[in-house]
């Protein structure tokens, strides 16, 4: 079959039902031999449309049909470069298909040397069956395609630099040549998408059907459709944060790709700091750019995956790398695995939650310095901006009394005792003191800007920075406690003092804990930020119960529109004198369908299994007492809220839980506050950095 140049794909994740494809009909050309034909002698074959196969797909339900059918369509959108799954229409309908392979069934879609793109036209051979109430056309084979390649008008497209494709406006129809500099992949390591690089910028463009014709060093020419990327669960942070989305092209056409291999041109790249990356205001969309920083490479072994992140020279500054096949694309950087790198980095987007907005990374290229060095003078500013700075926060509302360091050191570059001094610029508002041999800063009332300035010196070499902190007292308000927030009426607005415990999993909000009680606490994104776990806080909200059916169920007992009124600060241990030790995980199971009782508030402890249960379409963890159980479901918006507590797998554990009831629904769920196995515990710290 002629192997032409130009296909039209597009990508997987954007809204095709409103593409328009065209009705299409077999012609007697169409006509091909069935492959369970031995008798040597071609006979016509009759091939089903989409909508028909749809229909025989149902009637035949999960059994499937007892032979294969024949099906034609036009291919919509290919899913996974690697077996060919995808999506075929006749204009009215559109089918899954499981995978393609070749005609006689042998070579899967990724080994074929022809084989079809989006808007191509397929037959094929396979069972139709219905999965899950969805009908399907299992593996199939590949009898032919009727390619399209060739058909979009490319003098829509304006060919510009990746620079000027980077600061074109949203939805504008351009055309970009560069190196290909990075393939990324999806789950089970099939390539996703693309980094292309010229003399002038990078820009990402996601599509299987892309990825899959290119390699990386070739000179590709793409043509595609510009956009900012979010993904729909995280719109409402990203407004929240100001992120615009990750810079993209999408609806791509392949061009065209040179036979020759090309290093990718750095000239423009700009040397930076992972810190300065991750600290770049999102209204400076820095989205997959590329920088050249010096960095440490770090493995981080989980159940089932493995994350790798990518730290400054402190060790701890950093984010991770983004990966959607478990780490396996990045099994490259485990030789680099606590070693000072050279890495061309990209952000390939931004994660927005309740909690906050971070870079997910991209490494573009790797290599090891062999011998880091850094000046005294260097050493002494680093001390300075990645260790002392870091310990004040940028409001203070009370005394924290700060224990400051004095000496820092670095096992990376490495150093050791650099020593650093503090001065106040306002000791009437700001003060350090020595108290039992430590440094500590204490806050004064008084609302205004204050400037401290720290001084380290190392080996001689001497650095200034100044921080300006802004003091803004509060006198503590009259309070209650959890106990009496409980109890008090629907609609009554409260001031309680307390403990921030955990996070409440699928709510932006937290528990609050003073040891009389712990009670749910919803807010806002902005609030959450200017709390941590531990911190001693008082709040103002209104005391509630959430249900929509009153008369079958009590709800979920929380406050609502919490504001904090003020921060006492501190990293301070949680009371569990409230929770309820005295049950066996039976008999709290037991308690999960008493819906018309106030539950809660409780917090109980007991030995169980969390078990983490993968379906073909989504992911779910229970409490159980059997090590492969579904007792208690866990309340949550998608499995990847609890991953946390996968180091736990198999493992019988102590864990404490909350009962929730947010969406009216019988039985309770559960939320974790910790689990641990005596010698690990994980808190749950959902909401929170």
């Amino acid at each position: 079959m002629k192997k032409l140049l130009l296909f039209t794909f597009l990508f997987v994740f954007v809204a095709l039902a409103a593409c328009e494809f065209p009705t299409i009909e077999p012609t007697k050309d169409d006509d091909v031999e069935n492959p369970d034909d031995h008798s040597g002698e071609q006979e016509e074959i009759k091939y089903l449309t989409v909508t028909e196969a749809q229909e025989m797909a149902l009637k035949a339900g999960e059994e499937g049909t007892s032979e294969k059918q024949y099906v034609y369509g036009t291919v919509k959108s290919i899913t996974n470069s690697t077996y060919g799954e995808m999506y075929i229409t006749d204009g009215t309908t559109d089918l899954y298909v499981y995978g393609v392979y070749s005609s006689e069934g042998t070579l899967k879609y990724s080994e074929l040397t022809d084989k079809p793109y989006t808007g191509d036209i397929v037959y094929l051979y396979g069972y139709l069956k219905t999965y899950k109430d969805s009908p399907e056309l299992g593996a199939s084979w590949l009898q032919r395609f009727v390619s399209k390649q060739g058909e979009t008008d490319l003098s829509e497209y304006n060919q510009v630099s990746i620079a000027e494709a980077r600061n074109s406006e949203a939805g504008s129809k351009l055309m970009v040549e560069g190196v290909v500099a990075k393939l990324t992949y999806a789950s089970g390591m099939t390539p996703n998408g693309i980094y292309l690089v010229d003399n002038t910028g990078s820009i990402y463009i996601y599509g299987v059907e892309v990825s899959g014709r290119v390699k990386v060093g070739q000179k590709a020419k793409i043509a595609g459709v510009k956009t900012y990327y979010i993904i729909d669960t995280e719109l409402t942070p990203a407004t929240t944060y100001g992120y615009q989305g990750s810079i993209q092209l999408q609806d791509a056409v392949f061009v065209s790709a040179s036979d020759e291999q090309y290093e990718f041109d750095k000239s423009w790249i700009e040397e930076s700091t992972v810190k300065k990356m991750i600290e770049t205001p999102l209204t400076n969309n820095i989205t997959t750019n590329i920088f050249k920083v010096n960095a440490i490479i770090k493995e981080a072994p989980g159940v089932g995956f493995t994350n790798y992140y990518i730290d400054d020279l402190d060790g701890s500054t950093g984010s991770y790398c983004y990966s959607l096949a478990n780490g396996k694309d990045y099994e490259y950087l485990k030789q680099f695995d606590g070693k000072i790198c050279e890495v061309y980095l990209s952000a390939l987007n931004c994660k927005c939650t309740n909690s906050g907005t971070v870079y997910r990374f991209v490494p573009i290229a790797v290599k090891e310095i062999e011998e880091f060095k850094m000046s005294d003078a260097n050493v002494a500013a680093f001390a300075l901006e990645y260790y002392a700075e870091k310990q004040f926060l940028k409001e203070y509302n009370s005394d924290p009394a700060l224990e400051v360091s004095t000496s820092f050191d670095n096992e990376f570059i490495p150093f050791s005792g650099v020593s650093v001094s503090y001065e106040s610029l306002n000791t009437e508002l700001v003060s350090f003191a020595n108290e039992n041999e430590k440094l500590v800063m204490h806050i004064n009332s008084g609302n205004a800007n204050v400037k401290v300035k720290m001084e380290a010196t190392y080996n001689g070499a001497k650095a200034e920075r100044e921080i300006e902190l802004f003091v803004n007292f509060k006198n503590i308000p009259d309070s209650i406690t959890v106990a009496e927030a409980i109890k008090a009426e629907d609609g009554t607005e409260v001031v309680v003092r307390g403990i921030v415990m955990s996070g409440t999993v699928n709510q932006t909000g937290f528990y609050l804990n003073d040891g009389t009680g712990v009670i749910a606490v919803l807010t806002n994104a902005e609030t959450l930020k200017t709390i941590s776990l531990g911190n001693e806080i008082i709040i103002k909200g209104t005391k509630n119960h959430k249900t929509t059916k009153p008369d079958t169920m009590v709800g979920q007992i929380y406050i609502a529109d919490a504001s904090v009124e003020v921060n006492l600060l501190g990293d301070h241990p949680f009371d569990e004198s409230p929770f309820i030790t005295n049950l066996s995980f039976e008999d709290i199971k037991g308690l999960i369908n008493d819906v018309m009782v106030d539950q809660t508030t409780n917090v109980y402890q007991a030995k169980c299994y969390i078990n983490k249960v993968e379906g073909s379409h989504s992911t779910n963890y229970y409490l159980s007492s059997t090590i492969d159980g579904k007792d208690i479901y866990l309340y949550a918006g998608s499995g990847s809220q609890y991953s946390i507590f996968d180091a736990f797998k198999d493992q019988e554990v102590t864990v404490a839980f909350a009962f929730v009831n947010w969406n009216s629904k019988t039985p309770y769920r559960a939320c974790i506050i910790y689990a641990t196995n005596g010698e690990t515990t994980v808190l749950n710290n959902y909401n929170f950095r």
